[in-house]
């Protein structure tokens, strides 16, 4: 039998075999971008989490935004618990509000977190200071770096101190405030309700005069905010007065350490003194709050006796 050569087997089987290859490669090369995309998908299973990234200088970081917090929201979501346990809604009343506001600005001036402040003084006194009458009151205080209304609301929630005061049946009208400032050095908010329930009213045949005791404690509110006014006036005039000298003899240090030391001593006082003219403002700013929530109460009382009289 003749040899075979390597030119009669290509011949005989060259076309079988690129016919091949081009199926091979049709095959492998139509495939690989579905292999890519399952080397690509991953499956999760449960719950996605979104949060919001913020660029700074060359590094990511990432934030999460606060919710505004409000009197209103901290009301709305109280009556919310109510009725989810079944219980009628309670009704806002600013006198209560004035209260709240009032028991949270005294816990951040006099630097505490209690129902009783360092006075004596409790939700009950500041209610007989701005002549809300009641028959039954209750507090709620809060204090921490909230996100959300819902936080402050659900804190309180899980505190049964707190929950029998949101779900008691005792009381009709609800109070509140929310307020942002420092304690003990740090950045907080302090969040107040205030729960009441007022005294019966008198009978609308007896004709009941404006509470002496009432407008007494509004000219002593009054006294007290006039000599407020009386010390933010003189501390004004020394700091601007002092705020001219540093000014002046800032100008002339000329690079002497002895005077540069002497003039920080004085910044330094001039700062403490400005702060203490900040504090004694925010006290004037509450005290008058409190006075004008008194004054309108005495108006509603004297307007209600004098229609009394002239309707007999």
């Amino acid at each position: 039998m003749a040899k075979r050569t390597k030119s009669d087997f290509w011949k005989k089987n060259g076309i079988v075999i690129i016919a091949m290859a081009i199926i091979i490669f049709v095959v492998v090369f139509t495939n690989i971008p579905k292999l890519f995309d399952l080397l690509k998908t991953e499956n999760h299973l449960g719950y996605s989490v979104t949060q919001k990234a913020e660029t700074s200088g060359n590094s990511l970081a990432y934030s999460v935004s606060r919710e505004a917090l409000t009197k209103d929201a901290i009301i709305t979501l109280t009556n919310n618990a109510r009725a989810l346990n079944g219980l009628p809604p309670l009704k806002e009343n600013q006198l209560l509000n004035t209260i709240a506001e009032s028991r949270a600005q005294d816990m951040l001036a006099k630097q505490y977190f209690a129902h009783v402040s360092p006075t004596g003084q409790q939700a009950s006194d500041t209610a007989q200071g701005v002549g809300y009458h009641y028959k039954v009151i209750a507090e709620n205080i809060g204090s921490g770096d909230f996100y959300t209304n819902q936080k402050i609301v659900d804190g309180w929630m899980q505190s049964p101190g707190h929950r029998a005061n949101i779900l008691s049946t005792e009381v009709h009208e609800i109070g509140a405030a929310v307020l942002k400032g420092k304690m003990k050095g740090e950045e907080t908010y302090i969040t107040v309700q205030i729960f009441g329930l007022q005294s019966m009213p008198v009978s609308q045949n007896i004709c009941v005069a404006p509470s002496k005791d009432l407008l007494g404690d509004i000219n002593l509110k009054k006294a007290e905010i006039e000599s407020l006014k009386g010390q933010l006036d003189r501390l004004k005039n020394e700091l601007d007065t002092e705020r001219e000298s540093l000014e002046k003899d800032r100008r002339y240090l000329d690079g002497d350490n002895q005077k540069i030391e002497k003039i920080n001593v004085r910044i330094k006082t001039y700062n403490e003194k400005n702060n203490w003219f900040g504090r004694i403002l925010e006290e004037a700013k509450a005290k008058s709050a409190v006075m004008s929530s008194m004054v309108s109460e005495y108006n509603k009382m004297l307007q209600v006796y004098n229609d009394c009289e002239a309707s007999h």
